[in-house]
C-alpha cells in the first residue's frame, strides 16, 4: 500500500476532493429523487424502532444527562443535545434491521440521515446557520454525499464477502459518512474537510461478535454521533493525522491491513444512490435472510395450492436450506427474538408457519412458541462454498417436507427490492405509512410522509416543522 504519492496531499485529502467534486451530481434530479425516498424510508422506520427497548434505553439516558435541548428524539417528543439525537435516533432508524442495504454491504443511511437532521436542527433552533443556504435540498445533497463516503470505503476495504469481514460494516466506516456529510452541510472546505474525516478515522468500530444484541444498532447511532461531533470539531480548527486514513499508522491498514486499496477511494464511479443504488428492505432483518423468506413463502404456497391445512404445517418433517457459506447467520437455536433476525432457521421457520415475516415476529414470546421450538430442530443449513455471498450474486434454495411425504422447493436469487428490480413507489410509501401508524394517528402519519415528499423544496423552518411532527408521539 503506497501513501508516498508524488503531487499528492495523500489519501485522506484527495478523498475530501473527490467527493465535494461529486456535490454538484448529488443535487442533481435524480439523485434528489433516490434520497427523498430514502428520507422517508429512514424517517418511518426510525419511527416505529424508537419503541424497541434498545433506543429507549438511550433516549432516557440522553434526557438524563441534560444539556442543550437542541435536537428531537424521533417517537419520543422530547428534544435533546444535537450529538445525543444523532446516536438515537441513528440506533432507532437501525434497531428493526429494516432500512435500505447497500451494495457493498452496509448500512449507510441510519450512520448518516440521523447526523444531518440533528444538525440541521441544532443550527435552526439555535439561530446560528452560517452563511451558505441550509435547506431541505442541500440536506439531501449532503445525505446523497455521506452515503458515497462510506461505499467507496467498503470498497476499497477489500472486505466484501460477509464471510470474511472483520468489523460490522457501518461501525467501521459509518463515522466517514456522517462527518462527510455534515461538513458538506456546514460548507467546510476541502482541507477542513478532510481534517474532519481524519478524526472520524478514530471513531470507527463494532465488532460482528455483537450482531444478534441491542448493541448492533448502537454501532449505526454511535457513528452518527461520531461523525456528527468529527464534522463540527474540524469546523473549529480540531485537526487530526495529514492522512489518517492512507498513513503508514492509518485506518486503511488498521482496518484492513493488505486488502485496503485506497484507489477505490477516488475511482471514477456514478453515485452509489444511483448505481447500484438501495435495495429497500419489505422484511425487518438481516438482508441475507430476505433470500431465505422469499423461497419459504414461495415454498409454502407451492404447499398450499395442494390443499395444505394448518395442521399439516404443524407436522412438518424436516426443512433444509443451502446458502453461501454466511456462520453468522446460520443460527440453529436463537437465544431471543432479535437475536432470529440473524437466523436462517428462524425466518424459515416463520414463514412456513406464519406465512409471513414482520415486526411482530421477532420477539421474545414468537421465538419460544410451540411450534417455533418444535420446528427448529427440524431444519438443516448447509453452506455451499461454490455460492457467492455477496448480495446481488447469492441465491438460496429452501425445501420443505412434511411426515405425508408430499414436499415443495423453491430458490430465491434475490429478494423484492433488490438491485435492478425497481420498488412500486406505492409499495415504498405504504411500507412507510405502516411504519409511521405504528406510532402516530394516521392522519399525522399522513403528513409526515406528504411533507417529507417535497422535501426538496423545505426551507429551514420547514425541515424544524417536520421534526416537530416527527417528535410527538
Amino acid at each position: 500500500m503506497n501513501t508516498d504519492r508524488a503531487g499528492s496531499a495523500g489519501v485522506t485529502r484527495d478523498f475530501a476532493d473527490c467527493l465535494l467534486a461529486l456535490a454538484p451530481a448529488a443535487a442533481e434530479p435524480a439523485a434528489q429523487a433516490v434520497a427523498t425516498s430514502l428520507l422517508i424510508d429512514g424517517l418511518a422506520v426510525a419511527a416505529l424502532g424508537s419503541g424497541q427497548t434498545g433506543p429507549r434505553i438511550l433516549a432516557g439516558l440522553a434526557c438524563e444527562q441534560g444539556g442543550t435541548a437542541s435536537a428531537t428524539l424521533i417517537g419520543h417528543g422530547q428534544r435533546v443535545s444535537a450529538s445525543e439525537a444523532a446516536r438515537v435516533n441513528g440506533a432507532a432508524m437501525h434497531v428493526l434491521d429494516y432500512e435500505p442495504m447497500w451494495n457493498p454491504a452496509n448500512h449507510s443511511l441510519s450512520t448518516t440521515l440521523p447526523a444531518l437532521l440533528a444538525l440541521a436542527e441544532m443550527l435552526g433552533r439555535r439561530r446560528s446557520v452560517t452563511s451558505h443556504r441550509l435547506d431541505g435540498r442541500r440536506l439531501l445533497t449532503a445525505l446523497v454525499l455521506g452515503i458515497e463516503a462510506q461505499q467507496r470505503m467498503r470498497l476499497a476495504s477489500g472486505q466484501l464477502e460477509p464471510g470474511g469481514l472483520m468489523f460490522h460494516p457501518p461501525g467501521a466506516v459509518g463515522a466517514f459518512g456522517s462527518a462527510v456529510a455534515c461538513g458538506v452541510l456546514l460548507g467546510l472546505d476541502a482541507a477542513t474537510l478532510a481534517q474532519a474525516v481524519g478524526i472520524a478515522a478514530s471513531r470507527a468500530g463494532g465488532i460482528q461478535g455483537n450482531i444478534g444484541s441491542m448493541t448492533k444498532a448502537l454501532h449505526c447511532g454511535q457513528s452518527a454521533m461520531a461523525g456528527f461531533e468529527a464534522a463540527l470539531m474540524a469546523s473549529r480548527g480540531f485537526t487530526a493525522d495529514r492522512d489518517a486514513v492512507g498513513g503508514p499508522r492509518g485506518y486503511g491498514r488498521a482496518f484492513y491491513g493488505e486488502t485496503f486499496d485506497p484507489a477505490s477511494l477516488t475511482a471514477p464511479h456514478a453515485l452509489f444512490v444511483l448505481d447500484p443504488g438501495p435495495a429497500f428492505k419489505f422484511f425487518p432483518s438481516q438482508y441475507g435472510t430476505h433470500f431465505v423468506i422469499t423461497a419459504a413463502l414461495a415454498a409454502r404456497g407451492a404447499l398450499w395450492q395442494h390443499g395444505l391445512t394448518p395442521q399439516d404445517i404443524e407436522g412438518i418433517e424436516a426443512m433444509r436450506i443451502v446458502v453461501p457459506p454466511m456462520p453468522y447467520v446460520d443460527r440453529p437455536l436463537p437465544a431471543t427474538g432479535l437475536d432470529g433476525k440473524f437466523s436462517f432457521q428462524y425466518v424459515a421457520a416463520l414463514a412456513v408457519i406464519d406465512g409471513k415475516v414482520d415486526v411482530a415476529s421477532f420477539t421474545d414470546e414468537r421465538r419460544f412458541r410451540a411450534d417455533m421450538v418444535r420446528l427448529l430442530p427440524r431444519i438443516t443449513v448447509e453452506g455451499d462454498a461454490a455460492r457467492e455471498g455477496t448480495f446481488d450474486r447469492m441465491h438460496v434454495d429452501v425445501q420443505v417436507r412434511l411426515t405425508d411425504g408430499r414436499q415443495s422447493e423453491a430458490a430465491c436469487d434475490g429478494p423484492p427490492g433488490i438491485w435492478g428490480r425497481p420498488v412500486k413507489p406505492e409499495l415504498l410509501a405504504g411500507k412507510a405509512l405502516d411504519c409511521l401508524s405504528g406510532v402516530y394517528t394516521p392522519g399525522r402519519a399522513q403528513e409526515i410522509v406528504a411533507r417529507a415528499r417535497d422535501f426538496t423544496k423545505m426551507d429551514l423552518p420547514d425541515v424544524l416543522a417536520l421534526m416537530d411532527l416527527l417528535g410527538a408521539a
